[in-house]
């Protein structure tokens, strides 16, 4: 597959009809980037044509699921972004005792590296209790990866590190068990109060009701018009005061409207809903 280029009327042929047949939207999907996962997608499976692709979606019905889980393909760990955390630690210090409930949206939660993290912060901040969460993805495999909490040994590595980084109560390894010999199992206490769901961003409606919705680095993979849409639905589904995160990599800052979301730390990207706040 090396050197194979889709054609924009490949692609667009291509999104249009899983759009027609199956009722999922790619087509607002930023073309470079979902062409460079579509072509992943044709090497994987031998495949030298667009035309050999569709003829795999035709005679394999489930292969559509396949399709979206491999396009969703993504690399997460926990406590990415240290400033992010360090940040919103120090907001849930000052400001979480002080309201009786907090509810969080994990949107595009991945594998669920983001959903441990903030589940060992609330831990920590004695906050676990009074937080109730949603974690979704379109990517059914990783949800399922997400529910289990199970991690490679070495990723761990990596995951300890970002931990001293944003705190130094414990060690993390604290907060998980060795599964077998690769791998380890987080605690799943520190997502008992997370509901784990499939959501499509782009085709299902958006939940409401939330003081902090998580967003990283997901909206990179849309067109303008999808991320404007996305961010007004953001908007709507937080309640007053509430925070938004993106990711360091979704270039939509310039796409906010200021007069709905305030950017109150450029460096966590955190964004907050211009009204009173309740948290």
């Amino acid at each position: 597959m090396e050197g194979y280029e889709l054609t924009g009327e490949e692609m667009m042929s291509l999104t249009q009809s899983i759009l027609t047949r199956y009722g999922i939207d790619f087509t607002c999907y930023e073309p470079k980037s979902l062409r460079r996962r579509v072509v992943r997608i044709m090497s994987l499976f031998d495949l030298k044509s667009a035309h050999e692709l569709w003829v795999k979606f035709l005679r394999e019905p489930d292969f559509v699921k396949i399709f979206m889980n491999e396009v969703s393909v993504g690399m997460t760990s926990m406590f990415r972004d240290h400033e992010l955390w360090t940040a919103l630690k120090k907001r849930l210090i000052l400001e979480g005792r002080k309201v009786p409930s907090i509810r969080v949206w994990h949107a595009g939660c991945s594998t669920g590296e983001e959903v441990y993290s903030l589940g060992v912060l609330l831990h920590e901040l004695q906050l676990r209790d009074k937080t109730s969460a949603l974690a979704t993805d379109f990517n059914e495999n990783a949800l399922r990866e997400a529910q289990a909490g199970v991690y490679h040994k070495l990723k761990m590595i990596e995951n300890e590190a970002a931990y001293r980084k944003v705190t130094a109560y414990r060690e993390l390894a604290t907060y998980y068990t060795e599964a077998d010999g690769t791998n380890v199992r987080m605690n799943t206490a520190l997502v008992d109060h997370v509901e784990f769901k499939y959501h499509n961003l782009i085709t299902d409606s958006f939940p409401r009701g939330f003081d902090i919705i998580f967003c990283r680095n997901v909206m990179i993979y849309f067109d303008t018009l999808a991320k404007r849409r996305l961010l007004e639905q953001f908007y709507e589904a937080l309640n007053p005061g509430g925070y938004f995160i993106i990711g360091f990599y979704d270039a939509v800052t310039s796409l906010v409207d200021n007069n709905k979301l305030e950017l109150i730390d450029p460096d966590a990207r955190i964004f907050r809903k211009r009204e009173p706040s309740v948290l």
